[in-house]
C-alpha cells in the first residue's frame, strides 16, 4: 500500500473551518457582552440612556449570531432496506474480506437504497454506516463492486465521514447566518457580512480541495488492494452505466407517463433483470462516451476528481490497456452473487418507496405527455389547411417519433421536409439516424458528414456521432480522426456566432399567459426578454432562455459595495424565479443581467416580454 498518499490536507481544511468558528463565536461574545464593557468606557448616565436602544439590539443581535453559530446537524436519513448478516451471508463474508485487506474498522450496519452509488457516514467514534445501492450491484459485476466498496472503506479508515459532517456543520451555519442578514441590514452588521463575504468563498474552497483529495486517497487504496486495472475497470463500468440511466433508462421510464400506470412501473426489477437501457447499445457507443467523459476537467466547485483525473490515477489507459471496455451487463452481477434471493424483495421494496415518491414527477409528465399528443394532433390538422415550412415538418417528424408505432411516418415527414429545405440539419440527423438504424451505415456516415459541414450548434456531437458509426463500420483510422476533430472542437468551447439566442417566436397568447405566470417578478425586474437557444439541431423540447434585469438604484449599490450587501431586487428576483420557473408550462433557464451588463443583442423589443420597466 505504498502508492496511498499519507496525507490529504485535511490541516489546511481545518483551520479555515476553525478560524470561521473562533471568529464568529469571538464576535457573537463581544455583542452580547456589550453592555459590559460599555460599562467600562462610558460613565455617564446620559450616554448610557442615549446608548441604551442600540446596546439592546447589538445584544439581541450577537444572540441571533450564536444561535447561528450552534446550528445542530439533522439526524441521517436513510431511505433503504437495512440488512442482517442473515439475509445476505455472502455480501457480509465479502464485506470482512474487504475490510481484512483494508485494515479498516467494520460497518455496524449496512443499507441497500436505490442509488448507482455507495456512500458512508459517520457518526459518534465508533459507528459506521455503509449505503449500497441496488442499481449499483444489479448493474456491476462482483470484483467491480469490490473496488467501489474498497473505496468506502479508505474513507472510514481515514475517519473522512466525521471530517465531512464538520464541513456539513459549516456550510449549514452559513447558511443560517445569510438568512440572518436577509432580515437585517442594519449597519452593525456589516463588518460581520464583510467577514462573511470574504471569508466564506475561501472556506468553500478549501473544503472542496479537501473532498476531492479524501477521494483521491480512496481511489489510491482500490488500486492498491484491487490492482489498477480492476480499480480503472470499475471507474469506467461505473461511469457508463450512469450515462446510459440519466441519458436513457429513466427517460425511457418516463416516457411511459400517459400510456402506463406508474403502479405497473418497476424500475428496480428491471435493474435486476439486466434492462438493455441501463447500458451502452454496443462497444462503439461506449467508447464515443468514455471519448467524451476524458474531455471533461475537474471544476474548483466538484466534490470529486473529474472522471479523466481519477482514471489516470489508476495508471491504466482505459481504451489501450483493458482487453475490452466493460460495457455489457456481467454475467453474474455482485447482486446475484451477494444478495441472492433476497434481491427480488430489496427490488420490490425499492419499486413501492419509488412509486410514493415519484407521484408528483409521474403526474407532471403525464401532464407533459397529453400536452405533446395535442399539440401533434394539432399540427396534423393545420397540416391539412396551412403551407409547412422545414421546420414544422422537423416537429412532425419527432413528435411522430414518440407517438406513431409505424417508422414510415416519421421518414415521410423526414422526405417532405428535405424537399423544401435539403440542408435542414436536423431533417438531416433524424434521416441518417434511420439509415443507421436500418443498418446502412455508409448512407448515415454520408449525410452525417455533410450536417458537420453545416450550421450545427455542438459540432463536436457530430463528430462524436460520426465517430461512432465508423467504429460499427469497422474503421478506427477515420474513428480516431472524427474523435480528435470532437476533442479539438470541445476544448474551444464549440462557440460561434450561430450560437447566439434568438427571438422567442411565440404568439401572442402564450406571451400572456407566461407574462400571467411570472406577474410577482415584474415589481423587481427591469426588463425580461424570452429567446431560444439558436441551434439548427434543437427541437421544441429545447429550453428557452430568460433574461432578467432586475432593478438597480445607485445608492443602494454603493452601500451594497461598502457594506458587501447583495442587491434586494435581484435577491427578490432570484427567490421568486426559484418558486415560479418549476411551475411554467415551458422549459426555462433563467440567466441574471446585472445592472451594468449590456444586453446582448438577442434582447431587443422582438424578444421582450412586458413592458414591466415603465412603471416603476
Amino acid at each position: 500500500m505504498d502508492r496511498i498518499p499519507r496525507r490529504d490536507g485535511r490541516w489546511r481544511a481545518c483551520s479555515w473551518l476553525l478560524l470561521g468558528e473562533l471568529l464568529l463565536f469571538a464576535a457573537g461574545g463581544a455583542l452580547v457582552l456589550s453592555p459590559w464593557w460599555l460599562a467600562h468606557v462610558v460613565g455617564s448616565p446620559l450616554a448610557w440612556l442615549l446608548l441604551a436602544l442600540p446596546v439592546l439590539s447589538w445584544v439581541v443581535y450577537g444572540v441571533a449570531v450564536l444561535r447561528a453559530c450552534a446550528v445542530a446537524l439533522p439526524a441521517p436519513a436513510v431511505q433503504g432496506v437495512l440488512l442482517s448478516e442473515g439475509e445476505a451471508p455472502a455480501l457480509f463474508a465479502e464485506l470482512k474480506r474487504l475490510q481484512a485487506a483494508c485494515d479498516a474498522p467494520a460497518f455496524d450496519e449496512v443499507y441497500i437504497d436505490g442509488r448507482l452509488n455507495a456512500a458512508i457516514y459517520q457518526t459518534g467514534r465508533s459507528r459506521h454506516v455503509l449505503i449500497v445501492g441496488l442499481p449499483l450491484l444489479a448493474l456491476l459485476s462482483p470484483a467491480q463492486c469490490a473496488a467501489v466498496l474498497v473505496h468506502e472503506y479508505a474513507h472510514i479508515s481515514r475517519s473522512h465521514g466525521r471530517l465531512a459532517r464538520w464541513v456539513y456543520r459549516a456550510r449549514l451555519r452559513w447558511q443560517a447566518l445569510e438568512s440572518l442578514h436577509e432580515r437585517n441590514h442594519r449597519l452593525v452588521t456589516a463588518p460581520l457580512r464583510l467577514f462573511l463575504a470574504w471569508y466564506v468563498p475561501r472556506m468553500l474552497c478549501e473544503t472542496l480541495a479537501f473532498s476531492r483529495r479524501c477521494e483521491q486517497v480512496a481511489d489510491a487504496l482500490a488500486v492498491a488492494v484491487c490492482g489498477s486495472r480492476m480499480a480503472c475497470e470499475a471507474e469506467v463500468a461505473l461511469a457508463l452505466r450512469e450515462q446510459a440511466l440519466d441519458g436513457r433508462f429513466w427517460p425511457e421510464l418516463f416516457g411511459r407517463a400517459g400510456k402506463d400506470d406508474i403502479e405497473a412501473v418497476r424500475p428496480f426489477e428491471r435493474l435486476l433483470s439486466g434492462d438493455a437501457d441501463a447500458r451502452p447499445c454496443d462497444s462503439a457507443e461506449a467508447t464515443v462516451w468514455v471519448h467524451e467523459l476524458l474531455c471533461h476537467k475537474t471544476s474548483p466547485d466538484d466534490t470529486h476528481p473529474a472522471f479523466a483525473e481519477r482514471v489516470a490515477a489508476t495508471g491504466v489507459d482505459p481504451l489501450r490497456d483493458l482487453p475490452a471496455l466493460p460495457w455489457r451487463h456481467p454475467d453474474r452481477s455482485a447482486a446475484e452473487a451477494w444478495l441472492g434471493d433476497a434481491a427480488a424483495g430489496i427490488a420490490e421494496w425499492l419499486d413501492h418507496r419509488w412509486q410514493q415518491n415519484a407521484q408528483s414527477d409521474w403526474a407532471a409528465a403525464t401532464a407533459r405527455h397529453l400536452e405533446k399528443a395535442a399539440f401533434y394532433r394539432d399540427l396534423l390538422q393545420r397540416e391539412q389547411s396551412q403551407v409547412f415550412d422545414a421546420s414544422d415538418w422537423c416537429r412532425l417528424a419527432s413528435l411522430a417519433r414518440e407517438f406513431e408505432e409505424d417508422p414510415s411516418i416519421q421518414d415521410d415527414f423526414v422526405r417532405r421536409g428535405l424537399e423544401i429545405d435539403p440542408e435542414h440539419p436536423r431533417l438531416l440527423a433524424m434521416q441518417g439516424d434511420r439509415l443507421a438504424e436500418r443498418g446502412d451505415l455508409v448512407g448515415a456516415i454520408a449525410l452525417w458528414t455533410s450536417i458537420a459541414e453545416g450550421p450545427w450548434r455542438s459540432r463536436h456531437q457530430v463528430h462524436r456521432r460520426l465517430s461512432e458509426l465508423h467504429l460499427r463500420a469497422g474503421d478506427h483510422a477515420r474513428a480516431e480522426q472524427e474523435r480528435i476533430a470532437a476533442d479539438a472542437l470541445w476544448q474551444d468551447a464549440d462557440v460561434g456566432p450561430s450560437d447566439a439566442p434568438q427571438p422567442h417566436g411565440l404568439d401572442a397568447a402564450e406571451i400572456g399567459l407566461l407574462c400571467r405566470q411570472l406577474a410577482p417578478v415584474f415589481v423587481h425586474a427591469r426588463a425580461l426578454w424570452l429567446c431560444r437557444q439558436a441551434s439548427a439541431d434543437n427541437d421544441e423540447q429545447t429550453p428557452w432562455i430568460l433574461f432578467v434585469q432586475a432593478f438597480d438604484a445607485p445608492l443602494l449599490r454603493a452601500v451594497g459595495a461598502l457594506t458587501g450587501e447583495k442587491d434586494r431586487q435581484r435577491s427578490a428576483c432570484e427567490r421568486l424565479l426559484l418558486k415560479l420557473v418549476p411551475r411554467l408550462h415551458l422549459p426555462l433557464e433563467v440567466r441574471m443581467l446585472g445592472p451594468r451588463d449590456a444586453p446582448g443583442d438577442y434582447c431587443n423589443p422582438a424578444s421582450r416580454i412586458a413592458l414591466v420597466a415603465a412603471s416603476t
